[in-house]
């Protein structure tokens, strides 16, 4: 056996022959600290100005998240605006409470929970995140936990499946085997004093499983025929024929996606297409009505990962 040198302070051992099993530790140097920025809103979409107050519906979203360790949940069809409320309450909150953070997760599936997890992480700096066998959900849960830490706010849209909460996930955060603990991601939800949470979804069961009462679960269902008229004319501009516009939010149900939809189609296709048009070929036939209820208006505050079941909830509403 020989000894070789890697230069001052650095030694090794050189092995000729070696019949057994060579153990060697590598100590990679500490973490650099990290300042913790100041708290601020780590919302994905822009605020909409064609945004539509539904009455005092907003101001009671914005009053059970100002509540201490509270949860909230909007529960209703796909394509009645729940995600734009919770985007203008998110705005809201960020603006009148300027010390307090705002997180925001898509919650279709647990791979995306999983990446805001990890975006938690990476906007709050969290020490020991990038560590091998770091457990990403526990060290976010701790720092939620620690009121110390201030304020938050996290927005869980588009939660409507339960195994994405309660079922153990078999994928890991990290490349660690024992990483995440096996827990399933409700574990993960803190209840203390300094955070609220809002979550989105189609899934009664599940809105009750994670708010806890029936109390903390808010409705919400197509807009009024007023709110309807205004959404349409913001997003139109104007409206040249009210008779007609009427006729239309009241066929198209009063379902706010529905109408951004067909704003969006007369607006590609002006002038060729106009409300009257749009109307007659709505009512045209069931073929052409699924086809105008599929168009992809490219909403820029629609998560791409989110299904476009409008015309389920289409079915649905004039089922009943």
């Amino acid at each position: 056996m020989q000894s070789i040198s890697f230069g001052p302070g650095n030694w090794g051992q050189q092995v000729g022959q070696n019949n057994g099993t060579i153990n060697a530790e590598f100590h990679l140097p500490p973490e650099r600290a990290e300042t913790p920025p100041a708290p601020f809103a780590t919302i994905p979409f822009s605020r909409d100005p064609d945004f539509v107050n539904r009455g005092e519906i907003l101001d009671q979203i914005y009053g059970r998240c100002s509540e201490p360790a509270s949860r909230v949940s909007l529960v209703g069809l796909g394509g009645v605006g729940k995600s734009q409320l919770a985007i203008e309450c998110a705005y809201r909150v960020a603006a009148e409470q300027t010390d307090r953070w705002i997180f925001w997760i898509h919650a279709g599936t647990q791979a995306r929970v999983e990446e805001g997890f990890r975006t938690i992480a990476d906007t709050i700096k969290l020490p020991r995140r990038n560590q091998p066998k770091a457990d990403i959900p526990q060290l976010v849960y701790s720092w939620l936990s620690n009121e110390q830490n201030g304020r938050w706010v996290i927005v869980l849209d588009s939660a409507d499946d339960h195994d994405v909460f309660y079922k153990v996930n078999s994928t890991r955060i990290s490349t660690s085997d024992d990483a995440h603990g096996g827990r399933p991601f409700a574990t993960y939800l803190p209840q203390s004093r300094n955070g609220s949470i809002l979550l989105t979804t189609r899934n009664k069961d599940l809105a009750f499983r994670l708010t806890g009462r029936r109390q903390n679960m808010i409705d919400v269902g197509p807009m009024s025929p007023k709110d309807a008229l205004t959404l349409l004319e913001k997003k139109l501009g104007s409206l040249p024929d009210l008779g007609t516009a009427t006729e239309l939010v009241q066929a198209l149900d009063f379902i706010p996606l529905t109408i951004i939809q067909a704003a969006a189609y007369i607006q590609a296709r002006t002038p060729r297409t106009s409300l009257e048009k749009y109307l007659a070929e709505f009512r045209e036939s069931d073929s052409s009505k699924s086809r105008l209820l599929q168009y992809d208006a490219g909403d820029l505050r629609r998560d791409v990962g989110a299904s476009n079941a409008i015309f389920a909830t289409w079915q649905i509403s004039f089922d009943h």
